[in-house]
C-alpha cells in the first residue's frame, strides 16, 4: 500500500484540555515528513505500509510550536 489517496489525506490537531496535551493525527505525506524530521516529540503511532513506508502518524505534544505551520 503506497500514501492514502488524496480524497482520504487528512492532518487533525486537536488540544485536549483535560491532558493539556495537543494531539496530531496525519496522513498527508508532506506532513509526515516534516513531523519526523523537525522531532517535535515522540510518535506515539506510526503506520507503515508493505514496502516500509510510513503513511500515517500520530503524536501527542505540551507545548504546540508557534512556527508550526504546515502549509508553507
Amino acid at each position: 500500500m503506497a500514501y492514502y489517496d488524496k480524497e482520504e489525506q487528512e492532518t487533525v490537531i486537536v488540544y485536549e484540555p483535560g491532558t493539556n496535551l495537543w494531539n496530531i493525527h496525519t496522513t498527508v505525506p508532506k506532513h509526515i515528513k516534516r513531523l519526523k524530521k523537525d522531532y517535535i516529540a515522540s510518535i506515539s503511532q506510526e503506520e507503515i505500509d508493505g514496502e516500509g513506508k510510513t503513511i500515517g502518524l500520530r503524536l501527542k505534544i505540551k507545548k504546540l510550536p508557534s512556527s508550526f505551520i504546515f502549509n508553507k
